[in-house]
């Protein structure tokens, strides 16, 4: 019997427009073995070992999606086993030989993502696209490689005095984004990350965490009334495009912000989406503690001049439980466990004093 061959179908565009030569071709996974384009769900590229991003994903899908990246990399002149794997979920992304390369782990394209990142006002500093496509169903760009830190893991390092410039400066960048709302809101949708598309589908969100957290009915009505204030008060206020996930990790630190980065999760909806990324950014632990801080300060006093006046509150709280509550299905699919519980920052953010967003609720 003949073997099937597997093919990996790769499409590209290269500054919006198809790139030819080997764009479209159908790639053999049956080729001569060692090329980057093998399918690796069989044999992943040699010397290639799971990565603790992807300890939570089945093996066979995650060297998949490396052969896919390593194809990638090499029609950009990169070499995937020289390139260093960054911080992020729901990609994966690998840094080095001049470019970076970010690929969905599942499925989905980046045709929308793509084009919103070349219409940003160019003082957001997004690393340039080379290129963007589809591999296999699963999208892909490819971005210039920007000189710097990704602040998540400088974090650590810096002084309070730097921590709190960079919480101000990060907010700088984002503000350009929302300043720009009027031009950019096209490229976006309504909902998106953290941000469920209807009431009812938060609601369903909120059904399961009560339920695996095994809330009281009285935190249950709590949680519900929340989301409920949220979703009536987001319609009440200018909208923005937001960058949706406002964090440390989708940010380059070289002694100052230098670039903002990864605007898969962007929305159109109240400036508070973004201000409770960034106070949770500056206020919680990795452990999941309250900190308090000079950038825990600074993003307070953020978050307290640009809040809505009158809905702001409702917005925030339902903004922060909204995400708590994306981040505990993540973690229920992972199959729980102590060492990063959004369930403890849930509770405590459905609580009458407010969890780490007290100091704005008052």
């Amino acid at each position: 019997m003949a073997s099937q061959v597997r093919h990996i179908r790769l499409t590209d565009r290269i500054d919006g427009r198809p790139r030819s030569g080997r764009a479209g071709r159908a790639l053999s996974a049956g080729s001569a073995p060692g090329r980057p384009w093998e399918d690796a769900r069989m044999m992943p590229e040699p010397g290639a070992t799971s990565h603790p991003l992807d300890r939570h994903r089945d093996p066979s899908d995650a060297a998949f999606v490396r052969g896919l990246a390593a194809e990638v990399a090499a029609r950009y002149g990169g070499e995937l086993t020289r390139m260093r794997r960054a911080n992020g979920y729901s990609n994966a992304t690998w840094v080095g030989d001049g470019i970076a390369v970010r690929i969905a782990h599942t499925p989905v394209g980046m045709v929308r993502e793509a084009a919103l990142v070349r219409a940003l006002p160019r003082e957001v500093a997004h690393p340039e696209i080379l290129g963007e496509g589809v591999a296999e169903g699963h999208g892909w760009i490819v971005t210039a490689e920007v000189h710097g830190e990704n602040l998540y893991e400088a974090w650590p390092t810096l002084t309070p005095v730097e921590q709190r410039q960079a919480i101000q400066q990060l907010w700088a960048r984002a503000q350009i984004v929302h300043d720009a709302s009027p031009s950019l809101k096209t490229h976006v949708a309504a909902h998106g990350g953290f941000v469920p598309s209807t009431l009812g589908d938060a609601a369903a969100s909120a059904g399961r965490a009560g339920a695996a957290l095994g809330l009281s009915d009285t935190r249950q009505s709590r949680l519900h009334e929340i989301i409920e204030g949220y979703f009536r008060a987001a319609s009440l206020v200018e909208q923005v495009v937001d960058h949706g996930d406002l964090a440390l990790m989708n940010a380059l630190w070289d002694g100052e912000v230098v670039a903002l980065l990864d605007f898969e999760f962007a929305v159109l909806g109240p400036v508070e989406i973004d201000l409770c990324r960034l106070v949770y950014e500056a206020c919680v632990s990795v452990e999941g503690e309250y900190v308090d801080s000079e950038a825990g300060a600074a993003a307070l006093e953020i978050a307290a001049h640009h809040m809505d006046p009158i809905h702001g509150r409702a917005l925030i709280r339902g903004a922060a439980v909204l995400d708590q509550l994306r981040d505990l299905d993540i973690w229920l699919t992972q199959g729980g466990g102590e060492d990063w519980n959004p369930g403890r920052l849930l509770t405590d953010l459905i609580d009458d004093e407010g969890g780490y967003l007290a100091p704005l609720l008052g």
